[in-house]
């Protein structure tokens, strides 16, 4: 048989695994097509909770000229274990940078992309009224973009958009409930007259740091006792790679005081729920947060429905809201406090690091995956006093004063005591890396330009003529590439860096060697 030239192979065996691909779409859902402008994946819905349109993906905002690409992308991108929210979310975050290839760059093909055109489209996002968040959640997904696609349908390039220049954390401190807001609601979310599946979740919240969408999937049988106390199940899909199946989070809790109270309304519900499973369809029996339709009357009696329901997301804002507004819950400014869910999450995770938590600890209870966002975007101890920042430094074993002034020189660290210096150096915390050392990898971003640039960095004195060189080989990039901002401004931040570096070597090493 006569050989079939190698690029034939290649384009049969491209168009073989399009094919598989878009027979992946009926493991989604029961009735999707391919050119469809919205996929409704009726199979991946993962739990009772679930509203229906978290999972549709939509097409409908993308050209025309990248929606065949941007359709294949998503597909990739589900079967690497992204759920369909966040597919979702990432080709939101994907449609400036589509329109602006369709509308500014003539529709140029995703491999002619290069660094020039990452520069253009940072000059018209700095230009567009984004936060500088969603800059960075637009700039991360395209960044993601190329590299899922990249080797896909004979495409081979390099990602000029790998170097994020906008913050990746927000920490936004109206997300924190002030104390006196909170002590308020606590009291009044104790009331008779409030809801018992909302009250509930109130507390449920308010005590465990979770997701709304966790607490809402929350089965009947989430308690169960152990060794004299009790342990609560609530679901988590979060950090599962995507799967139906969500992951367990256990917490050990006693039935005593306020823990006890809310395993008192945990059983309440429970028994609430029992009462009116056969009343839900199959795909709903077995959820906690079951209820009967009622209306509170304004003579103060109560009407109930023969209609039953599964709590939303959006029944638990409506009650938030309704219930600030009922008791007269006023913010800083005078206006009603707008309450939300998530804001438990922040009020959670601040108030156990003020309490002397760990971040670790933290992260068990949460269902974090690394401690970096629970510290940059979640801890609100700007909001509390100084001693707070003091007591968490205790419990990480961190030295006291802010700056950091020491320099690593033949194995030692100068400017510390000796038996600092050892308790560091054995600590499991404690890293090397280029240049020195770092005393605390717990928050590490894995990231050289981060780690010159971080509190617990360590510079080594043998390596300055390292930090030398790459500050001029930094400045030198300045001058080359000053045509393009985003380099140029990369670029200096960089040298300025590594600047800083050697002159702190400079300024204080020698001094510390007697």
């Amino acid at each position: 048989m006569r050989d079939l030239p190698q690029a034939t192979i290649k384009e049969s065996y491209d168009e073989m695994k399009k094919a598989r691909y878009v027979t992946f779409l009926k493991e989604l859902g029961s009735n999707i097509n391919f050119e469809d402008d919205i996929w409704h994946c009726d199979k991946r819905v993962r739990s009772f909770a679930e509203p229906l349109h978290r999972t549709h993906i939509y097409f409908t905002g993308i050209p025309r000229e990248y929606k065949e690409l941007a359709e294949y992308y998503a597909i990739l991108r589900l079967l690497n274990g992204k759920t369909i929210n966040g597919v979702k979310t990432g080709l939101t975050n994907l449609t400036p940078f589509f329109k602006f290839l369709s509308g500014q760059c003539n529709s140029l093909p995703i491999d002619k992309c290069d660094i020039r055109v990452a520069s253009k489209f940072k000059i018209h996002l700095d230009d567009a009224d984004y936060a500088v968040y969603t800059k960075n959640s637009i700039w991360f997904n395209i960044s993601t973009l190329f590299q899922t696609i990249n080797g896909f349908g004979g495409m081979s390039f390099k990602n000029p958009f790998a170097d994020n220049p906008y913050d990746s954390y927000r920490k936004l401190d109206y997300k924190y409930i002030p104390d006196d807001v909170l002590e308020r609601l606590d009291t009044i979310f104790k009331k008779e007259d409030i809801d018992l599946h909302i009250k509930c979740i109130y507390w449920i919240l308010r005590l465990i740091p979770s997701r709304i969408n966790e607490v809402l999937a929350m089965k009947m049988d989430c308690l169960k006792p152990y060794n004299g106390n009790y342990v609560i199940f609530i679901p988590t899909w979060k950090q599962n790679g995507g799967n139906a199946e969500p992951i367990l989070r256990s917490i050990h809790v006693k039935d005593t005081g306020i823990a006890g109270y809310l395993l008192e309304l945990i059983r309440k519900q429970q028994e609430v729920s029992m009462k009116i499973q056969k009343f839900l369809p199959k795909a709903k029996k077995g959820a906690l947060f079951a209820h009967q339709r009622v209306h509170h009357l304004k003579n103060g009696s109560v009407s109930s429905h023969d209609k039953y329901y599964l709590v939303q997301i959006a029944q638990v804002s409506y009650h938030f809201k309704k219930i600030c507004s009922q008791y007269n819950i006023m913010d800083k400014n005078g206006d009603i406090f707008k309450l939300t869910s998530h804001q438990f999450r922040h009020n959670g995770i601040s108030d156990r690091l003020e309490a002397g938590f760990t971040l670790e600890q933290i992260s068990d209870m949460t269902g974090h995956h690394g401690n970096a966002m629970i510290w940059n975007a979640y801890a609100h101890l700007d909001l509390k006093p100084k001693t707070i920042t003091e007591k968490q430094h205790y419990v990480l074993e961190e030295p006291q004063n802010a700056e950091n002034n020491c320099i690593l020189f033949g194995g030692r660290i100068l400017n510390m005591e000796e038996q600092l210096e050892k308790r560091l150096l054995k600590n499991i915390r404690a890293h090397r890396v280029r240049g020195g050392i770092c005393s605390d990898i717990t928050g590490c971003k894995s990231d050289m330009w981060n780690c010159i640039d971080c509190k617990f960095f360590i510079p080594e004195k043998e390596q300055l003529s390292y930090f030398m060189e790459q500050a001029l080989s930094w400045r030198g990039k300045v001058e080359k590439f000053k045509d393009f901002p985003m380099i140029k401004s990369n670029a200096l931040k960089n040298a300025r860096l590594f600047e800083k570096i050697a002159a702190k070597i400079q300024l204080e090493g020698g001094a510390c060697i007697e």
